[in-house]
């Protein structure tokens, strides 16, 4: 094994040590209120999505910021910026549209069937080949009860609970 295979070995421990796989922050079934979807599943989207994050790379979207749940809860009221190649296209879509679960990119990033059917009128290249996969990226997605919740969560208007 040569030396820069070795440090991507290395790089990928580290990452795996410091939570970039994914695991419930708090047990029991997440429930439809922001505070029950932060601390069961996206919490740990911050190995990745935060200032400083380990398992941050150049194509980490930079727009959010999980490392706390009132600057995660900010960041998904704004929209997807910084995106390149494929994904470029999302740049400027929201990544929760209050009401409308089908619409929102953070129910299309995690959940398979929401990103097959989203249907962006207005950015009609953001479809299902240019939304990254994060669950995939994560190592496990997220429960049927988290998208369960995450869903209901939006379609009850995603208030700030």
């Amino acid at each position: 094994m040569n030396r820069s295979n070795l440090n991507y070995l290395a790089l990928g421990a580290v990452a795996m040590l410091a939570g970039c796989t994914t695991t419930a922050a708090s047990s029991g079934d997440p429930q439809p209120h922001f505070s029950s979807l932060y601390s069961t599943y996206l919490a740990n989207c911050a190995q990745c999505h935060a200032p400083g994050a380990v398992g941050a790379t150049s194509t980490t979207e930079k727009s959010l910021d999980f490392a706390t749940q009132a600057a995660a809860y900010t960041s998904l009221s704004g929209t997807a910026t910084g995106l390149t190649g494929n994904q470029q296209a999302c740049n400027g879509v929201a990544f929760v549209v209050k009401d409308k679960p089908a619409s929102s990119l953070l129910l299309a990033v995690l959940d398979s069937a929401t990103r097959t059917a989203i249907d962006l009128t207005a950015t009609p290249n953001c479809d299902h080949n240019a939304i990254s996969d994060m669950a995939l990226k994560m190592g496990t997605p997220p429960s049927a009860a988290f998208l369960t919740a995450l869903n209901t969560w939006i379609a009850n208007g995603a208030p700030n609970d």
